[in-house]
């Protein structure tokens, strides 16, 4: 088991760019040259180089960085019982039957995480939440839906017990931190509802944490963290900042883009704003996830990722003082 717990001055929304190695190595899959198992080995080693550098860096806190996957949520909603790819459509889903989940291979995908760890990180699970689940139904397969959930609440039922089920045994597989991710702008009672009814039925030493629109994380309860991409949300952040410092949880600021050297002082000028409703020790700066633009060369966006990385932990190491001098926040 891990010796560290969040929150941590430097966390990660989860996801890093696909390396080259692996890219080539899916495509050869997918074409038939190469063997699942052999995929699975050069997924091995790329994890293990990943982990290798956060740790590195200084980080306590890892992902598998979606190198399992090369369509997420997809592929974590499609190894659901009752719920298949679409056959023509490729980035949709289709549901087949009512949804449910004997052994999902996100489990074993954890357990090769946390086995390379050490007790000096601890790895987090990134899960769509259960309202992107529930929006990728009503969107994809409105028909099917109607046809195999006649009564929603049954459909509701269902998704909270496939969740139960997972976060279940990931626990039993020493996970002790888990993010959930929905950062659609869907946003109903109903989803809402969902989420909340999952949150606040997990273990007491499970660390959660939700990434999402500020509209849905200050609706949200039972977590333990809000993870925001701040950037986005410049009419309603203040709001959410307020309802995270009344609830004394901790707060994970997600910048849009990979920043440069010149980005720094802005940088801490929105760390400082933030620091006026949020302590230190309820901060975290966060990785954004994979971020390269179409025209950019892959070497120049992957510079960029592990420069962001060095950035924010600089930025973090600065202390309270540096980041806002005199003003203290509770």
């Amino acid at each position: 088991m891990e010796n560290v717990k969040p929150p941590f001055k430097v966390d990660i929304a989860g996801t890093f760019l696909y390396p080259q190695t692996l890219k080539e190595a899916r495509e050869q899959c997918r074409t038939g040259k190469m063997i699942p198992a052999e995929l699975r080995a050069i997924e091995d080693v790329e994890i293990r180089n990943l982990v290798e550098r956060l740790k590195s860096a200084g980080l306590k806190v890892v992902t598998d960085g979606n190198f399992r996957t090369s369509s997420w949520p997809l592929e974590f909603m499609c190894a659901l019982d009752g719920i298949d790819l679409h056959p023509v459509k490729k980035t949709t889903i289709e549901l087949t039957s009512r949804i449910c989940v004997h052994r999902h291979p996100i489990v074993g995908d954890f357990m090769f995480l946390t086995g390379i760890t050490g007790g000096d990180l601890i790895a987090k699970q990134i899960l769509p939440a259960p309202s992107l689940l529930l929006s990728r139904l009503q969107k994809d397969s409105p028909n099917q839906l109607k046809h195999f959930y006649p009564v929603i609440d049954h459909l509701y039922e269902d998704i909270h017990r496939v969740y139960h089920r997972i976060i279940n045994a990931l626990y039993d597989s020493g996970c002790r931190y888990i993010q959930f991710r929905d950062t659609t702008r869907i946003v109903t009672a109903e989803a809402i509802q969902l989420n909340n009814t999952l949150f606040e039925a997990l273990p007491p030493d499970l660390s959660v944490a939700f990434h999402a629109p500020s509209d849905m994380l200050i609706s949200t309860v039972g977590v333990d963290m809000f993870f925001l991409d701040y950037d986005d949300e410049c009419c309603s952040r203040y709001k959410l900042l307020w309802f995270i410092k009344e609830k004394k949880a901790a707060f994970g600021f997600i910048p849009s883009y990979y920043p440069v050297d010149d980005d720094l002082d802005e940088l801490r000028a929105k760390i400082d704003e933030v620091r006026r409703y949020i302590p230190l020790d309820r901060f975290s700066l966060c990785i954004p996830n994979a971020n390269m633009l179409p025209s950019e060369k892959f070497e120049v966006a992957q510079a960029k990722q592990w420069h962001t990385l060095e950035m924010a932990m600089k930025v973090s190491s600065e202390g309270s003082e540096a980041l806002h001098p005199g003003s203290p926040c509770d």
